[in-house]
């Protein structure tokens, strides 16, 4: 079932790239550069368009103590991304803010939406949201992990 209030989980990580589309790194490599470990990066694909796509059919819920910690988590984590978002903004774009560690948290930008989408999980009931999660990470994390070493 469509839930239309389920569209926001998605929307919340997706506003701060679609500002990424108009401001480029001022200094990123060039296009054919960036090539991933192929299985990584298929992993990352798949679980992208499922963290994007299943929460539009869960609605959620937020009635025991383990949705609300969850919830706390979703904040916390959506938090850190709008830091990360805001430091790369903020300090002219440079390519390697969109991978250097915050708080001692390698690659945040890659972190912190992993752990948004594992959190919704919870709170949307969906083990499909957590597969897909759980795949985003495995290809998201190692690829902006070597992004970074690049950059380095």
């Amino acid at each position: 079932m469509f839930h239309p209030m389920s569209l926001i989980i998605p929307f919340l990580i997706l506003l701060p790239n679609l500002m990424f589309i108009r401001l480029q790194p001022r200094n990123g490599p060039n296009q054919g550069e960036e090539k991933g470990n192929p299985i990584l990066s298929a992993a990352e694909g798949v679980g992208r368009l499922g963290v994007f796509i299943i929460p539009i059919f869960s609605s959620v819920h937020i009635d025991h103590s383990y949705e609300v910690i969850s919830l706390i988590g979703i904040l916390i984590s959506l938090s850190l991304y709008y830091i990360g978002w805001i430091r790369y903004f903020g300090r002219g774009r440079e390519y390697n803010l969109l991978f250097a560690p915050m708080i001692g948290i390698p690659v945040p930008l890659a972190v912190s939406p992993v752990l948004y989408f594992l959190f919704a999980s919870v709170v949307l009931h969906s083990v499909y949201l957590f597969i897909c999660g759980v795949l985003f990470a495995i290809g998201h994390i190692p690829n902006s992990l070597n992004s970074y070493k690049k950059d380095v």
